[in-house]
């Protein structure tokens, strides 16, 4: 039987397809093996600490959050990947008493006795009107002073995990302690002649950042839960009374309330992101919104 050249052809362009195709699965096969320098896992809370997390750990271990970005860390319920990841993490490190951290993670603490878990605000016991952290407020990450500590703990952790590392850790953490440094100092020299040293937040997550420099803040939401018309009203009074051009929000959160405030004080509504990856850069945003009242 004779062969036309484009019978050959098409036969030659079908022996390289399923060459092809061989060769994908064989690829694909041999790329879901574990790999041997697969990188140890940690888990953190929010993205604020992986950030903290990944400058010590450098590219020893790998890490992920529990709570997205944009997600409210008061409520957030873990997806079945996230607790599976769980199981095996090196260690999962929270903020303290985050909402999240408290009801869900003590649960899966129980049917994982063997999680190490990091209390990276530990050292934190009190605030400046010596009220405890579970008293006051979750929210230790916003202060650049309460930023430091909570590195110096997942060092700490890291060089107990892998002591081999030491050395490594200990040097980057002097770095993101040198970084935090160098940011408080920015955040002082932006505010230093500050218009109006009060701002209204929806949720009170800057207390501590309110503490460091002198601030004054009003929330409207009152532990948790939607402020009363009472309590609307006197945050007016206290606005016009302190002439404070900002009222800060977070997407996490609804601006309602903070609408008929701005509508009343003529104050300016601006997002703001305290759980965002970039620790830094967030801190300086916030002082910048604060001083410029926008």
């Amino acid at each position: 039987m004779k062969y036309s050249g484009h019978n050959i052809s098409r036969a030659k362009n079908f022996v390289l397809f399923f060459l092809l195709v061989l060769t994908c699965c064989i690829y694909s096969s041999c790329s879901q093996k574990p790999s041997k320098n697969k990188k140890a896992l940690l888990m953190v809370s929010i993205e604020p600490l992986r950030y903290f997390t990944e400058q010590i750990a450098g590219d020893i271990f790998q890490v992920e959050s529990i709570v997205p970005d944009g997600y409210n860390p008061e409520s957030y319920k873990p997806t079945p990947k996230q607790l599976m990841l769980l199981v095996d993490c090196q260690a999962f490190f929270k903020i303290g008493r985050l909402g999240f951290e408290t009801t869900w993670l003590e649960k899966a603490c129980k049917e994982q006795p063997g999680l190490k878990v990091i209390d990276t605000s530990d050292s934190i016991r009190t605030n400046a009107n010596g009220m405890t952290l579970a008293e006051f407020d979750p929210h230790t990450w916003t202060s650049a002073k309460n930023a430091k500590l909570i590195c110096r703990s997942i060092c700490n952790a890291l060089c107990q995990i892998d002591s081999t590392h030491s050395a490594f850790f200990k040097q980057n953490l002097d770095s993101i302690i040198l970084c935090i440094e160098q940011t408080d100092k920015q955040i002082h020299q932006i505010l230093a002649d500050v218009p109006s040293r009060t701002f209204i937040t929806v949720h009170p997550s800057l207390t501590y950042f309110a503490e460091d420099y002198g601030l004054r803040q009003l929330s409207i939401e009152k532990e948790g839960k939607e402020p009363a018309p009472a309590d609307i009203k006197d945050l007016i009074r206290q606005s016009k009374e302190d002439g404070t051009p900002v009222i800060l929000i977070q997407r996490q959160f609804s601006k309602t309330q903070a609408e008929i405030i701005a509508k009343e004080t003529g104050a300016h509504i601006a997002n703001i992101n305290p759980l965002g990856y970039q620790w830094d850069k967030e801190m300086i945003n916030i002082a910048r919104i604060i001083h410029d009242g926008k």
